[in-house]
């Protein structure tokens, strides 16, 4: 009797002179064995064919693009060398090396593999020469000054990166909006008082933007307005030259009272007419002790309702469109008063 040469090859007998392989082993041999024959008897397996329980598959995460272009922006300016024209440069590279460590981890546990993590580059530097290659930006030559990348050009580049990331899950929008927080932060921190900050009008908040939920916003507003009053009697029991500073750092905490109040419509609290003081100001010391206290009171009560704040899935979008701004106006105040700014402002 004549046999294919392919049913022959199906039907040799194979021996093996190794120990016994495993279950699982000998079951992934048995398909492999029958695919390679139904190709060799011309047999095409099609694309659309039924899932092989062996090959595993994964779905993204929620917002999984995103986080991964923040996780890569994070590793960049961890990495950014120190822009000298800004004091405040030197502290951000172990703030954004502690923020990529644990968005990194937060992906790892939600099953992201590791081969799929961004990989940590330097961030994007300028030079007289104009735009390097990839390899140049990495390892630039000993014999060729790059100069560092303003701060701006770093911060900004994680400001734009939270773009889609209202996307993620709500367990992770409170660190998140935390991260961009701190980047608009350190923006605000690079501009003298008083001025702009350097911001992409696309991140810019919008005060009228609509919240399902406005209630949210009520102790946020409560703590602004405390915190102002307090700062209000420290100012006015300060110096001349203190005073004028603390001012100006009022204004910055009235505009954000009433972009909130804006934002909440009639959920907005009423103001309270007076509160008492938590301690005699009667020195300059007692003055600073106060308007330090005032701004870590406010910094904390912020981070206490970033919860609340991003729990709702419909206001999402709006949550990450006002409150890292809202909450880096906060951040760099404190840092003003004496309150390092921190990985992640207002939560650690």
């Amino acid at each position: 009797m004549r046999f294919h040469a392919c049913e022959d090859a199906a039907m040799r007998d194979v021996t093996s002179t190794g120990p016994a392989p495993s279950r699982r082993l000998v079951t992934a041999g048995a398909l492999g064995a029958v695919v390679a024959a139904l190709s060799g008897c011309g047999i095409r397996l099609e694309d659309d064919a039924p899932h092989v329980p062996l090959v595993p598959t994964r779905s993204p995460i929620d917002g999984e693009d995103a986080l991964l272009r923040l996780l890569a922006a994070l590793q960049s300016a961890a990495l950014a060398p120190v822009d000298p024209k800004v004091t405040i440069s030197a502290l951000l590279a172990p703030l954004h090396g502690r923020q990529a460590t644990v968005l990194h981890d937060a992906l790892r546990q939600r099953g992201v593999p590791e081969g799929e993590l961004p990989a940590a580059t330097p961030s994007p530097t300028s030079s007289a020469s104009g735009s390097p290659s990839p390899s140049a930006a990495v390892s630039p030559s000993p014999s060729v000054p790059v100069a560092p990348a303003p701060l701006a050009t770093v911060e900004g580049t994680i400001v734009a990166a939270g773009k889609g990331c209202e996307a993620a899950e709500a367990e992770l929008r409170p660190t998140l909006l935390a991260v961009l927080a701190q980047a608009h932060a350190a923006l605000g921190l690079a501009t003298p008082t008083g001025t702009a900050s350097t911001v992409a009008p696309s991140a810019s908040p919008s005060a009228a933007a609509a919240w399902s939920t406005p209630a949210v916003l009520a102790p946020v507003i409560t703590a602004v307005r405390t915190a102002s009053y307090f700062l209000e009697i420290a100012a006015a029991r300060s110096d001349v030259a203190v005073r004028k500073v603390w001012t100006a750092h009022l204004a910055e905490l009235h505009s954000l009272t009433a972009e909130l109040v804006e934002a909440a419509g009639d959920a907005a609290p009423a103001p309270e007419l007076g509160l008492p003081l938590p301690h005699p100001v009667t020195t300059p010391a007692a003055s600073a002790t106060l308007a330090t206290e005032a701004m870590a009171t406010l910094l904390g009560a912020f981070g206490a309702a970033l919860p609340m704040l991003s729990a709702a899935d419909a206001d999402a979008a709006t949550v990450f469109a006002t409150v890292p701004s809202w909450l880096g106006t906060v951040a760099a105040l404190a840092q003003r008063h004496g309150i390092p700014l921190s990985a992640f402002p207002g939560l650690a």
